[in-house]
């Protein structure tokens, strides 16, 4: 049963996260755990439980099944047992888990709508695309540069590079106003989901861990 709460654990990080490898996966979900629970668990022991070279304990089996919307590890065994009139029925989830996911979803569409609109770069017949300066992306003209990208219309008016301040708005409805990349211990605040221009990687909601531990010091 340990195989298959880490199958729907790593099934449901990669469908929030948009990431496909174990690795990025397991990435996504060691800061949901750190995030939500102010549990720390690892990217490279995370992916060692999946690919079942070791063992989780019944902490990790317990705040994976919680990720998932369970209780607990043995709410989420009895559920999923054969036979159980409960199978993959999961509690409801609590309040914060519910705003995580709810943040996540929102992140996701927004990705998939831009995605779908990006080939609007088409202009008088000339294809457009954009360029990342400074904090922002700039619209030209396509030249093949591998610095450049297909003209997304969300990403160019919305996405900008911020500095936070005593003034800054987090949140709107409980939902994430703000996004966030860290990488090599270096935290980048962004005004919409996406993308990061430079790296590559997906860019997190903010969440009140994080504001906590890394604004408010």
């Amino acid at each position: 049963m340990t195989g298959d709460l880490l199958t729907q654990a790593f099934e449901k990080a990669g469908t929030e996260s948009g990431k496909d490898s174990v690795n990025g996966k397991a990435e996504y979900l060691s800061e949901y755990l750190l995030a939500e629970f102010k549990f720390s668990v690892s990217t490279k022991s995370l992916t060692r439980y999946f690919k079942k070279e070791s063992t989780p304990n019944q902490q990790v089996k317990n705040y994976l099944a919680q990720f998932l919307g369970f209780e607990n590890y043995e709410d989420f065994v009895l559920k999923n047992s054969p036979g159980s009139a409960a199978k993959t029925e999961p509690v409801p989830l609590k309040k914060k888990e519910t705003n995580f996911k709810r943040i996540a979803l929102f992140s996701l569409l927004i990705l998939t709508v831009t995605g779908i609109s990006a080939y609007v770069g088409f202009k008088n017949g000339e294809e457009k695309c954009m360029i990342w300066e400074d904090d922002h992306y700039i619209e030209i003209s396509c030249t093949g540069s591998s610095e450049e990208q297909k003209l997304n219309p969300y990403l160019l008016e919305n996405l900008r590079k911020i500095q936070i301040s005593d003034t800054t708005s987090f949140f709107k409805n409980g939902v994430a106003r703000v996004w966030y990349d860290k990488s090599n211990n270096l935290l980048e605040y962004f005004t919409a989901p996406g993308i990061h221009p430079q790296n590559g990687k997906t860019l997190k909601p903010v969440t009140r861990y994080i504001i906590d531990k890394y604004l408010r010091n």
